[in-house]
């Protein structure tokens, strides 16, 4: 009986053993890959770093190809890298795949519902696939968010002159060209197209005086833009002053000898 007692005892403490044995050995693997586990995420996190940074190198250079492939990888190794879709979205923008831009910006705010700059960027996607309407709509929450967004106001501008709503356009693009408008030194490049579309708004509303001085103004910032010499012409055209509409479109196509505008224009003088 002592004998079987003992061995019983033996036998409890065997099994005992066994099983602290095997609950560190458990231990240690869990621990081992909780270990492996953090260095994939932290391999991960330096790979996703490391594709956002050269993106975004791309993409200041402007070389929008590179930067999609680039951003793209970030964003599938880390679907919360917020910044990498927004310039994902912009680099798609530039390379005119609008209809991938807007599915990559409308997912980036889901995350990020307060960033204007997404909204802007869907509104200028929204307006290159002449869905003005919608465009309007991205532009006005885009200011909602930050009022101090000019290229938002550019878009809304734009839009509102593609609808034809030229009444509504004025403020928007009066506001973004006195924005733009440099204390000293050159333009920005912008600036000449929103003062075009400003003249061209003004046109359409019978404010051929107005018009013409911004089409003036325009050409003497940039005397190479056909599209500023004919619409001069045209206005000179509207007011009555023939000889300069005739300078004014001879002059639009001898900078770009096939513009219709301006050769309708020389038909409705008499050739």
């Amino acid at each position: 009986m002592a004998d079987r007692s003992a061995a019983r005892r033996d036998s409890r403490r065997y099994l005992a053993g066994v099983a602290a044995l095997a609950a560190v050995l458990l231990l240690g693997a869990v621990h081992a890959l909780e270990a492996q586990g953090v260095l994939d995420a932290l391999r991960r996190g330096v790979e996703v770093q490391a594709a956002f940074r050269r993106g975004k190198a791309l993409y200041d250079a402007r070389d929008y190809r590179g930067a999609r492939d680039r951003l793209a990888e970030a964003v599938t190794l880390d679907p919360g890298h917020d910044e990498a879709r927004a310039l994902l979205g912009w680099s798609q923008y530039f390379l005119g795949e609008h209809r991938a831009a807007i599915v990559t910006f409308k997912t980036a705010l889901r995350r990020q519902p307060e960033w204007d700059g997404l909204l802007d960027g869907l509104g200028w996607s929204r307006l290159r696939l002449a869905r003005y309407h919608l465009a309007v709509e991205a532009f006005r929450a885009a200011l909602e968010k930050n009022p101090e967004n000019t290229d938002a106001l550019i878009g809304l501008g734009s839009a509102r002159f593609e609808l034809g709503e030229y009444e509504t356009a004025l403020n928007p693009l009066r506001d973004a060209a006195r924005r733009l408008g440099p204390l000293a030194g050159a333009e920005p490049s912008e600036l000449a197209t929103v003062r075009a579309k400003l003249a061209w708004s003004l046109y359409y509303l019978d404010r051929f005086d107005e018009a013409l001085g911004l089409f003036e103004q325009g050409i003497r910032m940039n005397p190479d833009l056909h599209g500023l010499h004919n619409g001069a012409g045209w206005c000179y055209l509207r007011l009555g002053r023939k000889p300069q509409a005739r300078a004014a479109f001879q002059r639009a196509l001898a900078l770009r000898p096939d513009y219709q505008d301006a050769v309708e224009g020389l038909r409705q003088l008499g050739g």
